[in-house]
C-alpha cells in the first residue's frame, strides 16, 4: 500500500481517540412542614421501579455534610411524578417536603439522578416542574467518605434510555472538505416534551441514531458495545467492542473534606481480563459513501444502591471512520487482547493495566479492495459513582478507552505486495468532577433559561497501549 494511504488511516486512528476523549468530566435546607402524606417511607412496588431510573434519595445520617444551599428533597423516588426524555426536566409531588424550600440559584437533591442547581420553577396543577442546571460533587458536599468495594459485574441489569441526550454529531470523512461549522446533530434533540422512560430489566437494547445503530449489552461476563449501519444502504459498517471478566469490581475510597477532594483519593475498575475488537466495513461506491461519526450512546446502566447517596452508571462512546477508496471494496479484521491490572485512580495515582495479544488483528485481516481501504472504531466505557442530571454526571469515575485502525491494500498491488496494516491505542481515564462533553454542555447551555457559569474539573488520561504494524516489512508498504 503506498505509504499516503496508510499515514493517513494511522492518522484517522489517532484522531478517532482524540475526539473521543474530548467527546468527553454542615446543615442544608431541612424541608418544609410535613403534609398529610407520610413520604418518609416509599415502600411500594412502583416507587422501588422509579428508583432504578432515577436513584435512591439523599441520606440523613449524619454520614456526610451537605453544602449550606442545598436543599434535600424528602421520599426518594416516590415524589418524582416524571423527568423530561432529555433529564432536564424533573416534575415533582407539590407537597412533598422540601419543595416548598426551593428556588432559582438553590441545589435541589431530590435523587440521586435529579441533583442539580434550580435554574427554573414552573407550578403544574399540584406539582411543580423544576429545571436543573449541571453541578459538581463539591457543590452538594462539604463533608464526605465515600468507602466501597463492590461487585458490579454480575448485579441485576437494567438499561436506562435517555432518548434525548445530546446523543451524536456527524463530521465529513473527506479530509478536502472544511470541519469547520461541519458538525451537526443526528437523531437526538435536547428539550422536547417527551419524557424519560422507566428502566428495563434487561441485558440488551438497540437504539437508532441517524443511519446508525448502537447496541449496549451485558451478560455472561462480558460488559460490550455493538454498532452498525441500517440495512439496504450504500456503506456496510460493523463493530463490536467487549471488555471480558471474571469478577468485575469497584474499589473506591474517595473523601471531601471542606468542599475539596481529596487528591489522594481512589476509584478503580479491577476483574477485567480482555478486551476484543471486530470490524467490517464496505462501500459500494468507494469515497463517496464514507462517513465519519461520534456518538454518546444514549442507553446508560445504572445500579442504585439503597442507603447510599451515590448511584453507579455504566456508560459509552464511540467513533467511526470510513476510508474507502474503491468502488465495491470491502476490509475485515477482529482482535483480542489480555488485561492484567486495575483501571483508574488509585491514592491520586492514575493507573492502566498491562497488554498482550490474544488474539492477533494484522494476521485478521482480509477483503477485496480495488483501492486502499481502511476502517477506524474507538470506544470508550466509563464506570461512574455519582450524582446529577445525564447529560453532565458529576463524582468519581474510571474509563478505558481503545482506537483500531485497519487497512489493507490494493489487490491490484498484490503481485507486487498486499500491503495491510493495523493501530492499537489503549488509554485510561478517571477523576471525581463532572464528566460531560462539550457538546452537551454547549446543548443545555442553549436550553436553560439563562446561561450558567460552570468549569469542568481537569480528567486525567493516561496512554497504557500503542501499536502501529505494516506487513510485508517492505519500502512499497512503508517500512
Amino acid at each position: 500500500m503506498p505509504q499516503p494511504a496508510r499515514r493517513t488511516v494511522a492518522a484517522l486512528a489517532r484522531r478517532a481517540a482524540a475526539a473521543l476523549v474530548v467527546v468527553l468530566v454542615a446543615g442544608c435546607a431541612a424541608g418544609g412542614s410535613r403534609r398529610a402524606r407520610d413520604w418518609s417511607r416509599p415502600t411500594d412496588a412502583a416507587s422501588a421501579v422509579a428508583a432504578r431510573s432515577y436513584g435512591y434519595g439523599p441520606v440523613r445520617n449524619g454520614s456526610v455534610t451537605y453544602q449550606p444551599d442545598v436543599v434535600l428533597i424528602d421520599g426518594g423516588p416516590g415524589v418524582i411524578r416524571s423527568a423530561s426524555a432529555d433529564g432536564v426536566v424533573w416534575t415533582l409531588a407539590g407537597d412533598a417536603p422540601g419543595v416548598a424550600d426551593l428556588a432559582v440559584g438553590k441545589v435541589m437533591y431530590a435523587t440521586s439522578r435529579a441533583v442539580g442547581r434550580v435554574a427554573d420553577l414552573r407550578q403544574t396543577g399540584g406539582d411543580v416542574a423544576v429545571t436543573l442546571a449541571p453541578v459538581g460533587l463539591t457543590d452538594v458536599f462539604r463533608d464526605a467518605h465515600f468507602v466501597d468495594d463492590r461487585e458490579i459485574g454480575d448485579a441485576e441489569a437494567f438499561l436506562q434510555e435517555v432518548p434525548e441526550l445530546p446523543a451524536a454529531s456527524g463530521v465529513p470523512a473527506d479530509p478536502k472538505r472544511t470541519l469547520k461549522g461541519a458538525t451537526v446533530p443526528i437523531g437526538y434533540r435536547l428539550g422536547s416534551d417527551g419524557q424519560l422512560p422507566p428502566a428495563k430489566t434487561a441485558r440488551t437494547a438497540t437504539v437508532t441514531v441517524g443511519d446508525w445503530e448502537v447496541q449496549p449489552y451485558r451478560g455472561g461476563g462480558v460488559l460490550g458495545l455493538k454498532v452498525g449501519r441500517k440495512q439496504n444502504d450504500n456503506l456496510k459498517f460493523f463493530a463490536d467492542f467487549s471488555l471480558k471478566y471474571r469478577s468485575l469490581r469497584v474499589r473506591s475510597d474517595v473523601r471531601v473534606a471542606g468542599g475539596k477532594v481529596d487528591s489522594n483519593s481512589t476509584f478503580a475498575l479491577e476483574g477485567i481480563e480482555s478486551v476484543a475488537m471486530d470490524i467490517a466495513a464496505g462501500a459500494a461506491n468507494g469515497s463517496a459513501d464514507n462517513r465519519k461519526i461520534r456518538v454518546e450512546v444514549p442507553i446508560e446502566i445504572p445500579l442504585p444502591i439503597p442507603g447510599e447517596p451515590l448511584v453507579y452508571v455504566t456508560s459509552w462512546k464511540f467513533v467511526a471512520s470510513t476510508a474507502i477508496s474503491g468502488k465495491n471494496s470491502t476490509v475485515k479484521a477482529g482482535g483480542e487482547w489480555r488485561l492484567d491490572g486495575p483501571i483508574g485512580v488509585i491514592d491520586g495515582v492514575l493507573k492502566g493495566p498491562s497488554l498482550s495479544v490474544k488474539r492477533s488483528i494484522i494476521d485478521s485481516i482480509t477483503g477485496l479492495s480495488v483501492g486502499a481501504s481502511g476502517a477506524v472504531f474507538a470506544a470508550e466505557t466509563k464506570v461512574q459513582f455519582g450524582i446529577g442530571i445525564p447529560a453532565a454526571f458529576a463524582g468519581p469515575y474510571a474509563k478505558v478507552v481503545f482506537s483500531v485502525g485497519i487497512t489493507n491494500g490494493s489487490a491490484l498491488g498484490a503481485p507486487l505486495a498486499r500491503c495491510i496494516g493495523a493501530t492499537l491505542d489503549g488509554k485510561v481515564g478517571g477523576g471525581f468532577g463532572v464528566s460531560a462533553s462539550s457538546e452537551a454542555l454547549d446543548a443545555l447551555q442553549k436550553l436553560l433559561p439563562k446561561k450558567i457559569k460552570f468549569k469542568l474539573e481537569g480528567e486525567k488520561l493516561k496512554p497504557f497501549y500503542h501499536r502501529d504494524q505494516t506487513l510485508p516489512p517492505v519500502y512499497l508498504c512503508g517500512a
